[in-house]
């Protein structure tokens, strides 16, 4: 007889093996169903332990197809200020409390070794986001800015957990800090949110300047259990919270 978590892990296996962005993926999604399936009392563990461990609620998954409401704001935004550790370009700023403190651990360690990390966009209202796709839509047409640009509600940003870093263009990879970004960012709980050749699975092209912060345990999990790809993992979590059993 399965457990409960056995049985709400079979639901989210069978839903995640038939994920609308499979085509193309095929290979990658059963190999980590199948390892996930292949360990299965390891897994429910993991993955019970980091559910419950998110206070802050940052496992939220938003993205094209999960929408927050028009009237969603966190609760504990703190504006950024001008300050010795990171670099600000704007002064309109603000990112959740944990965010915050955790993007100042990481740039203290950055500055350390010669880095300054710039942030140049944190969170953004439902209007602000609806603003910026409207505009980039008129500018690009919508098929290019879809690539790009979130739909109003759809958007990590509004959140308050996401960092655009940088100039926010593709040579921010190349640059120290980028560079420096890539090896380190998940010790300090930032994950990649839009991975080179993952569009079809995020949705957008490959933003190498966009981090979200997940925790050091959800980038544990997802660097254990999903090829350390932040979807794989979003996705897999909901499915696994909203499984339904009988």
């Amino acid at each position: 007889v399965l457990s409960p978590d056995e049985q709400k892990l079979l639901v989210a296996l069978d839903s995640f093996r038939n994920i609308y962005y499979r085509p193309g993926y095929e290979a990658e999604i059963d190999a980590i169903a199948d390892n996930i399936q292949g360990n299965t009392a390891d897994f429910i563990q993991d993955i019970n332990n980091l559910i419950a461990s998110d206070e802050n609620g940052l496992l939220l998954l938003v993205d094209k197809k999960h929408y927050l409401a028009n009237t969603f704001v966190p609760e504990d935004l703190v504006d950024l200020t001008k300050n010795p550790d990171y670099a600000i370009n704007r002064t309109d700023l603000s990112l959740r409390v944990c965010v915050e403190e955790a993007l100042r651990k990481m740039a203290v360690a950055a500055k350390a070794e010669g880095i300054t990390l710039l942030v140049s966009s944190t969170f953004r209202t439902y209007d602000y986001q609806k603003r910026l796709y409207e505009r980039n839509v008129r500018e690009m047409g919508k098929e290019a800015a879809d690539r790009e640009s979130a739909m109003p509600g759809s958007s990590q940003h509004q959140t308050g957990t996401a960092i655009d870093f940088g100039d926010i263009t593709d040579k921010f990879a190349t640059e120290p800090s980028g560079i420096w970004l890539a090896a380190n960012a998940g010790k300090y709980g930032f994950s990649l949110s839009f991975p080179q050749g993952y569009e079809p699975v995020t949705g957008y092209r490959w933003e190498c300047w966009h981090y979200r912060y997940i925790g050091q345990s959800a980038v544990f999990m997802q660097e254990k259990w999903f090829n350390n790809v932040q979807q794989y993992m979003l996705d897999f979590i909901h499915f696994y919270k909203n499984a339904e059993i009988a």
